[in-house]
């Protein structure tokens, strides 16, 4: 990777952004630039404090940056895990940048955006699977269609091409992102546990039995690096997913025996109605257990959680399209889950 090379990372703070921003420094050659409202002090890499939603801030903040090379776009507006987020405003953001950055950086090779399998159109109804990137787009009140549009249209004519990412359901390791599913089903199974009650499964039988996907983080940031370096990618989207299906039927009698409890079939209750009530008995688990001092509705992001357990039938994407282009990374899903409960236990977040 040449050293010329310098990447705009839009949305640097934010779960996606600051995993690829931190895969792209440790790779060296991307030399990131990260665009967040609210920076971060002690970075890894420069970054600017910028409103997106403005356009002269964008114009004031990017259009003397002429030696962009590359744009990772991960901004998102201000949105709660699971609501609808905001199709113009969020188009309008992605314009703001595209209009400051575009015209000076006479070197732009590439764009890549990071959307999901909203595209497809998952949250709306049941649709065929496995999803395919030349499937329809089923969901036009999601952002990612006319994001895409926008910069096909742009594209044309221009030397520069573009990419997209269609990941699913991210995890990660992370103590400092509350929008994170693995975090929020431990500390669940921690508060019933210690209650002495079984896995009880937050959803109804078709979710619970319906096949659903997860896609890594890290995974995802090696794609993105992929995307941008590779030209077969060039103008494409991919499904980006850890690549081996599961039901949650699957994977819930192994939460429970990892955390020693016993198997609850699907109640229809919610992730966000079991905490409402919890937090005190949260800060005794706290006190018991000498745990990291945290708040039971601010640690993890609840919604997030019944969001993702809501969809009633399979959510699967097909992988065969990255595989033949040359992304061959899988992640096995079941490792990712209790390596992740062992990390959050291994830091104290749950005992």
């Amino acid at each position: 990777m040449s050293a010329s090379k310098k990447t705009l990372i839009a949305g640097a703070t934010g779960q996606i952004g600051s995993s690829v921003g931190h895969y792209l420094f440790e790779a060296g050659g991307w030399n990131p630039i990260g665009l967040a409202r609210n920076t971060r002090v002690n970075a890894d890499y420069p970054m600017i404090a910028i409103d997106l939603t403005n356009p002269e801030d964008c114009m004031n903040k990017l259009s003397g940056l002429t030696d962009i090379t590359h744009i990772l776009y991960a901004a998102r507006f201000d949105h709660y895990g699971g609501e609808l987020e905001s199709k113009d405003t969020n188009v309008e953001m992605l314009r703001n940048l595209l209009n400051a950055v575009e015209p000076s950086s006479k070197n732009l090779q590439h764009i890549h955006l990071v959307h999901g399998t909203k595209y497809y159109g998952h949250t709306i109804a049941q649709r065929p699977v496995p999803y395919r990137e030349e499937d329809a787009c089923g969901n036009f009140k999601s952002f990612y269609f006319e994001q895409q549009a926008l910069v096909e249209q742009r594209q044309r004519g221009k030397t520069w091409s573009w990419s997209i990412s269609r990941p699913h359901a991210f995890c990660n390791y992370r103590t400092d992102e509350p929008r994170n599913l693995i975090l929020v089903i431990a500390i669940y199974a921690t508060i019933l546990r210690e209650l002495g009650l079984p896995l009880v499964f937050p959803g109804t039988i078709s979710s619970y039995t319906a096949t659903t996907q997860f896609s890594w983080l890290p995974t995802l940031a090696h794609s993105a690096a992929w995307m941008m370096a590779e030209p077969k990618c060039a103008n494409q989207a991919y499904n980006i997913v850890n690549g081996d299906p599961k039901s949650w039927s699957q994977l819930w009698p192994l939460f429970a025996e990892y955390f020693a409890m016993e198997v609850g079939g699907p109640d229809s209750s919610t992730f966000a109605g079991f905490a409402v009530d919890k937090p005190t008995i949260w800060q005794s688990i706290i006190k018991k257990y000498n745990l990291v001092q945290t708040e039971l509705l601010e640690v993890a992001q609840w919604p997030y959680g019944d969001y993702v357990l809501s969809v009633q039938w399979d959510v699967v994407s097909d992988m065969s399209k990255a595989q033949r282009d040359g992304f061959t990374e899988r992640v096995d899903s079941e490792k990712m889950w209790l390596s992740g409960f062992d990390y959050f236990r291994a830091h104290k977040i749950i005992p």
